[in-house]
């Protein structure tokens, strides 16, 4: 072997550890990329197991927020409902009592009637009555709305144009005209029994106590809950309420989410704080109100993300921080069953509130049987669910006997025969009021029936109320007056017809008598030019209004004659209708009453006021007596009846004679005018006796002044012709509610005073005083 030199030696040695170097390099790196791998490997394990439970923990949260929220929602959509219903449980109490109230029923009459069970209501509400112009008339907490226009709200508008005027309107958020308060409106129509609108009962809720419930129902800070009116506007809100009244909603992902389902759930930050919350919604059934739940998720606060150390001790971190995680949750989690379990005790606080509506079910029952007319519910299948007290008094069966029967088997198969269209038309949508007979053991019952369909949540008939009323004696009575206008027809009243919009095409011989113009002269022309331009145009649209709703339309209208002169007319049109049930001719009715009501208005007068003195006779004082009654009973204060018999006026009308007699009365009245207040009112009931009627006595020394100068005036000698005359006066005082709670016992009581007073010594007044 040949010697290897030094150089070569060199050589080989730094190529062999340049082999090794590269060896151990490529080694090395397939090393560490396992490692990193294996430590990516594991890293994205954590992560990804990391990342997978906090997921899930958000999803389980978010899931658990939402039947919380959803929960709570329902909880809220209960006590609204309960207050709607009850409210309106008042409003048909209240319409169906108006509707049955005498004719030209006094403003007085109708608070009376509001004012007498107001006690029964809540402070969340009240009612008022508005009439069939707008203008209010009376309400249950005694503001001073008589004579306020409210002819520009919603509620009265709807119940006044609307196709549907027998649904419940519930309005937007509106400020009280009088009360200045927040509020949101119910109302419901008021017609008569002939189905003429009266006016509008209304309840306003205060929006301010439904913000103080959701106040007091808040179990955390971070909840919101939200009363939504369909229109887009807030009604009430806790908390912030008076930065969320009235604020609009209309553009935002509630309505948006309506669109799709009438309960759901979104999250969308508030538009009223900006808080993002998760809100879940109600709309409540067949009511144009929204029930907004809103709740968030702060006291589960997320983990930042771990910040991956590249160093050898990265593993342990991402272990340490999935126990960490995993601590979290279970606190979390912790948190979130407990939120649950208080927000299950809060849906369980529902239940309770549907035990008051049970309750409030309960009150319309008791409303419902102290009506005085039928009112009944019949389901899909025509058989009753619900009946009144009357009901079962109509037709002589047990309570609740009818509940399940069905509608033929109760009225029998003549009236249901009858009945059938109507029921048919009614299920199909349509509010229906007919008049049908039913034979009884008494005899044969005329009922006026109306159907109101009941819509279930997706705008289906699912039953109907109904109301009768016993309106045998109104047939009578529309009988007679139709015998009563044929008897017109066949003598010397005028008639006119005109076409469908009221141009004239005839007019009989007693027309052309009582107007002056032929009927060449008024032939072609409108009816409305022979009016004498008394009555306004709003008056004429009225009528104009009922032609075309009713047919018909009857009144007192101004004409003017040829000659010029102005005569009141008894004015009564009637629609003629074709085939195919429109109108083509109007028939109207003339009669001249100018005379009659001058003659009316002399008999009122002869019937109610003393010919001789001019004071209200006895049938005036019992009327104003029963009226000063009511009006004690509201103001809380007394009223006094003063009985005053003459002393010595038999004398006087022997010696002088009737003639002077009745001077003398005359004088005595004119005095006795003189010594009361301008609100007293002094009545003649005969003879020489005379009483007072005081009332609302704020200081019962009133009396006593007055009775005082009652004595001092009669007891001034009076000038009759040539002869100076003495009389004086013994008085009698009885004071109501004290002495008598009625018309004819207190007057008995005040003419038992008189006559202590003239037992002793006369020219006196004496209180009566029970033995």
């Amino acid at each position: 072997m040949a010697a290897i030199t030094q150089p070569e030696a060199g050589v080989a040695v730094a190529i062999q550890r340049k082999k090794t170097e590269i060896v151990r390099s490529k080694a090395y790196l397939r090393f560490r990329q396992r490692l990193l791998s294996g430590l990516l490997t594991m890293a994205l394990i954590a992560i990804g197991i990391v990342a997978w439970q906090l997921h899930t923990a958000y999803l389980d949260r978010e899931a658990g927020l939402r039947r919380q929220t959803q929960h709570f929602a329902r909880a809220m959509e209960a006590h609204v409902l309960y207050a709607i219903q009850f409210a309106d449980l008042s409003l048909i109490g209240f319409s169906n009592a108006i509707k049955v109230l005498p004719p030209n029923s006094s403003a007085e009459s109708i608070a009376a009637l509001l004012s007498s069970r107001s006690s029964s209501f809540t402070h969340d509400f009240w009612i008022s009555f508005i009439d069939a112009n707008g203008k209010g008339v009376a309400t249950s907490n005694h503001l001073p709305i008589n004579g306020v226009d409210y002819s520009d709200r919603d509620y009265f508008q709807f119940h006044q144009d609307s196709a549907s005027p027998h649904q419940l309107f519930i309005g937007g958020p509106t400020l009280g005209k009088v009360s200045k308060k927040k509020l949101f409106y119910l109302s419901r129509r008021v017609e008569s029994s002939d189905g003429r609108f009266l006016g509008v009962i209304v309840a306003p809720l205060d929006a301010t106590r439904f913000a103080a419930v959701f106040e007091n129902s808040r179990i955390t800070d971070d909840v919101s809950i939200t009363l939504v009116h369909r229109n887009g506007r807030i009604i009430a809100r806790a908390p912030l309420f008076e930065e969320a009244y009235n604020l609009d909603l209309s553009s935002g992902v509630l309505f948006a989410s309506l669109k799709d389902s009438l309960i759901g759930t979104f999250r969308t930050p508030s538009q009223v704080d900006k808080v993002s919350r998760l809100f879940s919604y109600r709309a409540l059934n067949n009511l144009p109100l929204i029930i907004v739940v809103g709740g968030t998720d702060k006291d589960a606060v997320w983990f930042a993300s771990p910040t991956f150390i590249v160093a050898g001790g990265g593993l342990a971190l991402l272990l340490l921080l999935i126990l960490l995680s995993g601590m979290f949750a279970l606190k979390s989690y912790a948190k979130l069953e407990e939120r649950e379990l208080r927000y299950r005790q809060l849906y369980e606080s529902s239940r309770e509130m549907e035990a008051k509506l049970s309750a409030s079910e309960q009150r319309l029952r008791l409303i419902a049987d102290n009506l005085p007319i039928l009112i009944t519910y019949i389901d899909r299948q025509e058989r009753y669910t619900f009946t009144n007290r009357r009901f079962d008094e109509v037709f002589e069966i047990g309570p609740q006997a009818a509940l399940g029967r069905k509608v033929e088997e109760i009225v029998g198969p003549a009236a249901y025969a009858l009945s059938q269209p109507h029921l048919q038309r009614a299920m199909a949508g349509q509010v229906v009021h007919f008049e049908r007979p039913i034979q009884t053991r008494h005899g044969q019952r005329w009922d006026g029936i109306t159907y109101v369909p009941d819509y279930d949540a997706n705008g289906q008939v699912r039953g109907l109320f109904v109301m009768a009323e016993d309106i045998t004696a109104r047939r009578a009575t529309d009988e007679t007056m139709k015998l009563a206008s044929l008897m017109y027809q066949n003598s010397s009243e005028g008639m006119m017809v005109t076409d469908a919009d009221g141009k004239i095409l005839s007019v009989n011989p007693a027309f052309s008598r009582l107007s002056g113009y032929s009927e060449d002269e008024v032939k072609g022309h409108w009816a409305y030019e022979l009016t004498s331009g008394r009555q306004d145009q709003e008056f004429f649209r009225k009528m104009q209004h009922a032609l075309r709703q009713t047919g018909e339309w009857e009144g007192e209208v101004w004409h003017q004659n040829k000659q010029g002169e102005h005569y009141l007319v008894s004015l009564r049109f009637n629609a003629v209708f074709d085939e195919r049930g429109q109108a083509y001719r109007r028939v109207a009715l003339f009669c001249d009453i100018t005379k009659r009501k001058a003659t009316e208005e002399l008999i009122w007068r002869q019937a109610n006021f003393d010919a001789l003195t001019g004071l209200p006779n006895r049938r005036m004082f019992q009327e104003r007596m029963r009226l000063e009654m009511k009006k004690s009973d509201r103001a809380a204060l007394p009223m006094a009846l003063v009985f005053i018999d003459l002393d010595g006026f038999k004398a006087v009308n022997d010696s002088l004679g009737h003639s002077m007699g009745d001077v003398l009365l005359k004088e005595v009245a004119d005095r006795l005018s003189h010594c009361v207040r301008g609100t007293d009112t002094v009545s003649r009931l005969g003879g020489d006796e005379f009483t007072v009627i005081l009332g609302e006595l704020k200081d019962s020394t009133d009396v006593q002044r007055i009775a005082r100068d009652i004595l001092e005036n009669l007891a001034t000698p009076f000038k009759l012709g040539p002869q100076i005359v003495h009389i004086s006066a013994s008085i009698g005082i009885a004071l109501y509610p004290e002495d008598a709670v009625d018309p004819e016992t207190l007057l008995k009581q005040a003419d038992q005073a008189m006559y202590s007073a003239k037992q002793q010594g006369r020219n006196r007044y004496h209180y009566y005083a029970s033995s």
